[in-house]
């Protein structure tokens, strides 16, 4: 395939190794996976993977239909900002759905095909998993051994720290600018009105 191979906790460790320790990661083994783990939830929340699934609802007696979507959904991480759409519309918190403690209790009156969005938590890293791709996006993978390194420093070199824990923050930030470039308001339609919201 012409596609570049995703990076590999492998590939992470062996990357981060280089980066300026003068002996192996080997003694801070354990702490390089907590380092690494911090790191995928950091820039998960950063650079968030959204899921989408498909339910249908029929009218019901009760005013609210639960979906637990945190017990149904194992690798949830929370709500985006609008997670219900009907047809591809857009529905409202407070009128449509409410959201409580990872369940969207939704209104009586909203039934059919919805689409649910939810935030993925990644995969923890770990010894049996270091061969596997990483779970992070594809386009943030970069920024992995910078924070790690970051992490990783703490202890023994701050300045070392400091200095890509910096890198980290320029490279987020470009990257932010590229990916969201075009991003900034969403359109829906409210009353047969579009509206910028």
């Amino acid at each position: 395939s012409l596609g570049k191979e995703l990076m590999t906790g492998t590939d992470l460790y062996q990357t981060v190794a280089q980066m300026g320790f003068s002996r192996t990661l080997e003694d801070g083994e354990d702490y390089f996976f907590r380092a690494a783990n911090l790191s995928l939830a950091r820039i998960a929340r950063q650079f968030p993977s959204i899921v989408s699934y498909d339910v249908t609802l029929t009218a019901s007696a009760p005013y609210y239909t639960p979906l637990p979507v945190s017990e149904e959904k194992k690798d949830f991480l929370s709500f985006p900002s609008h997670p219900l759409s009907r047809n591809g519309s857009l529905l409202r918190e407070g009128r449509d759905y409410l959201v409580q403690n990872g369940t969207l209790k939704i209104a009586r009156e909203v039934c059919g095909p919805l689409t649910v969005r939810y935030l993925h938590r990644p995969a923890l890293l770990s010894r049996d998993t270091m061969d596997a791709p990483l779970d992070v996006l594809p386009i943030a993978e970069g920024l992995l051994p910078l924070l790690v390194a970051s992490y990783l420093w703490l202890d023994d070199r701050g300045d070392l720290a400091t200095h890509y824990l910096s890198l980290y923050r320029a490279e987020a930030e470009e990257l932010r600018a590229t990916v969201y470039r075009h991003g900034g308001a969403s359109i829906s339609c409210g009353n047969g009105w579009d509206k910028t919201e």
